[in-house]
């Protein structure tokens, strides 16, 4: 890169001279040459300074590395920071350089958090200039890059030096640069923000007031607009052949983060990060349950104003109404209330953010502001807001809880970080979407980190000092969550000591007018016995109820090193229950959505007493057990993105039969493994005979005790 820059700065001086040779001098007002500063074209950064972890050691590859989506740039190198997501922070410097035209030009985009997401000018060591990204996406979901223009005339001469900035973990927490350059012409953003009213954030989505009992409410919604058009949404979405049947997917457009789940008046009600067509900045979309399995959608919730979206939270249920908690991006943690029957109105507390972002030119937050999740103690509110802090091995941040308090959800205290003895996550894990609550004899703290996936925390809340002594720790998806892994928790009590959580999955493949779906529903609650710091974990609600035609296969003997196709249990969208003595065997398999040749096919595979030690009864050793799912011949497709096998440990071993509970929705399997473990991933089959079934046993037979399998019905129908 170093060599580019000086080939230009030389070609720059060749240009002048030749025009000065050609006419005998250069009009006074006539724009010199540009001079390129960086291009980011290498395959290093050359003479810049790298700190931290959020750059690299390269620069990026425009929509190849990483993977979120840009336009505007320029060629194909590019500063983007969100190579390990929005957790990583850091520092690029440029070596000092002359100023020598009017203008530093350049293409920036992503975070727009002053100071932390952000391109500095530093002349004699200070700050003279800085920019921010447009945190904005245009109508293909592609980040938006646009030129701004630096007025330097007045530091002619001088040294200067650029910082890149980015020291925001959560929301558009990375900054894009591309193409810095000296110019004696500035360049205009190229980009229209659709246009809202001057200062303010207020949605295009259309609003409502309902009223305050149960039947007015009810006969409202039958003529509310929204739930027309979400109908008619539901019926175009249902006809593409990997939508789901049975798990819940927004009825328009994209869908983010579960967010706040809670039963109130008899009914589960479940916040998502919904996308309007409209204004697709971030709304609480909202979905309501008899059963935690038919969802029946219900219109926008929260919606964005004074935050310019709303991000993720959690909700507090009190008796006379919920409380939620959220992100709002620009402004920080904000607090709305809804008391109705159906939560269908809500009013935010104060109407501007209760926990703030620090202002401009104010002293550095000891805290980070992100992802609140919220409960209450001895008639005081506690909030967490989450992210990183540094301390880690060599300096690094690890991730990180901070503590706030208040007597009436307007004014707030930060009281310290949460976690204590956290020694089961790794460096770079930050601690987004949290949800703190009682599961058993201990609490739960159920999170997501942007480096590595869904996972939790068990341990003892020490309500005297307001500290989370941390005791165990594991994951909800075992490796990286996207492509077509586990995503976010959104989680709640279930009323009788376990904690009931959804997750959204990530796509792997690009449908028109929808992407994510969410997970089924777990029960989560604390395994007894050797290992009490484990959970369980099983199927919640009444997804029984979706149960159809039915097939059954009575015992029988799975050979050693041979197929055995279930010629009658075909389907796409199906519930199986295989419960399997898997005896000598080396490793069982079972294969679903398979192609009659095996062209496309799923694996789902268990080995027993192939995982980690997880104990000893006196002086036998207890050895778990390993289940994989294989989906790398899943799809024939060439855009659907396959990954590693989702491989987790299940602390099952001796005797104990294999008992698997598959779910198959066209585009997403779950599998529960003898109600302590599940693994799901999304998967994008290409073929209309990708239906099959078949078992298999490696080394040694096995015993098929039984196999049930059930055709799953409509929710949406």
């Amino acid at each position: 890169m170093t060599g580019f820059h000086t080939a230009c700065l030389i070609a720059s001086a060749v240009v002048v001279s030749c025009m000065t040779a050609a006419t005998g001098e250069t009009k006074p007002n006539a724009p010199r040459p540009d001079i390129l500063i960086a291009d980011f074209e290498g395959t290093d950064y050359g003479d810049w300074k790298v700190e931290g972890t959020a750059f690299g050691e390269r620069p990026a590859v425009a929509n190849v590395t990483p993977p979120n989506r840009v336009a505007g740039h320029q060629g194909k190198g590019l500063v983007n920071t969100y190579l390990g997501g929005d957790g990583p922070t850091g520092t690029l410097t440029s070596p000092p350089f002359t100023i020598q035209r009017k203008c530093i030009t350049f293409l920036i985009g992503a975070g727009n958090y002053p100071g932390r997401t952000c391109m500095n000018l530093k002349v004699d060591g200070k700050i003279v200039r800085t920019a921010v990204g447009l945190a904005v996406k245009n109508a293909r979901r592609e980040e938006v890059i646009d030129w701004k223009s630096w007025d330097v005339k007045e530091f002619a001469g001088k040294k200067g030096v650029l910082q890149i900035v980015d020291k925001h973990s959560g929301g558009w927490g990375h900054i894009n640069v591309d193409h810095i350059v000296q110019s004696d012409t500035p360049r205009k953003a190229t980009y229209v923000i659709p246009a809202r009213p001057r200062g303010s954030m207020k949605s295009r989505v259309p609003t409502f007031t309902f009223a305050d009992t149960l039947a007015e409410q009810e006969e409202q919604l039958k003529a509310n607009p929204l739930l027309k058009r979400f109908r008619l949404s539901r019926q175009k979405l249902l006809k593409d052949p990997h939508h789901p049947r049975y798990h819940f997917v927004s009825p328009e457009h994209r869908l983010n983060d579960p967010n706040g789940l809670c039963f109130w008046k008899g009914r589960w009600h479940m916040f998502y990060q919904g996308y309007p067509p409209e204004d697709p900045r971030q709304h609480w979309g909202h979905t309501v349950s008899d059963d935690l399995i038919h969802w029946r959608d219900l219109p926008y919730a929260i919606y964005p104003d004074p935050e310019r979206a709303c991000f993720s939270g959690t909700t507090l249920v009190e008796d006379d109404r919920v409380i939620a908690m959220y992100h709002g991006t620009t402004v920080g943690s904000m607090v709305a209330v809804s008391g109705d029957p159906l939560l269908l109105n809500w009013t935010k507390v104060t109407g501007k953010a209760v926990i703030p972002h620090a202002k401009p030119g104010q002293p550095r937050l000891p805290y980070n502001i992100f992802d609140p999740c919220i409960w209450k103690k001895d008639g005081m509110y506690y909030a967490l807001t989450a992210g990183r802090k540094q301390g880690g091995p060599g300096g690094q941040s690890v991730r990180a809880e901070f503590l706030h308090r208040s007597k009436d959800l307007a004014t707030w205290e930060y009281l310290h970080t949460f976690l204590e003895s956290d020694l089961y996550g790794i460096v770079g894990d930050d601690g987004a979407c949290p949800y703190f609550w009682p599961i058993g004899n201990k609490h739960i703290l159920a999170h997501y980190s942007h480096k590595s996936g869904g996972k939790y925390l068990l341990g003892n809340y020490d309500t005297k000092r307001d500290k989370f002594v941390v005791t165990h720790g594991d994951d909800f998806n075992f490796g990286p969550s996207a492509p077509c892994g586990v995503h976010a928790p959104s989680a709640s009590p279930d009323g009788k000591g376990g904690v009931i959580v959804i997750f959204n999955m990530n796509p792997g493949k690009r449908h028109e007018g929808w992407n994510q779906i969410m997970s089924l529903p777990r029960l989560l609650t604390l395994a007894k016995g050797d290992e009490p710091g484990v959970l369980n974990t099983r199927p919640a609600g009444g997804i029984e109820s979706l149960r159809g035609a039915h097939r059954h296969v009575d015992k029988t003997t799975l050979p050693a090193n041979k197929e055995v196709v279930l010629e009658k249990v075909k389907g796409n969208t199906m519930e199986i229950i295989a419960r399997i003595d898997c005896k000598g065997s080396q490793m069982v398999e079972l294969d679903v959505l398979r192609s009659p040749g095996r062209e496309e096919v799923t694996r789902i595979m268990f080995f027993k007493g192939r995982g980690y030690r997880v104990g000893s009864r006196g002086r036998r050793r207890v050895i778990g057990s390993v289940v994989s799912i294989d989906t790398s011949l899943s799809s024939t497709l060439p855009d659907a993105r396959s990954r590693a096998p989702e491989t987790a440990q299940v602390p099952l071993g001796g005797a104990e039969p294999l008992e698997l509970r598959v779910f198959l929705d066209r585009s997403v399997i779950e599998v529960f493994v003898n109600g302590r473990q599940c693994v799901a991933v999304r998967v994008y089959p290409g073929r209309e005979d990708s239906v099959g079934v078949s078992l298999r046993s490696q080394g040694g037979d096995a015993i098929l005790q039984s196999l049930d399998a059930w055709q799953m019905k409509c929710i949406y129908e």
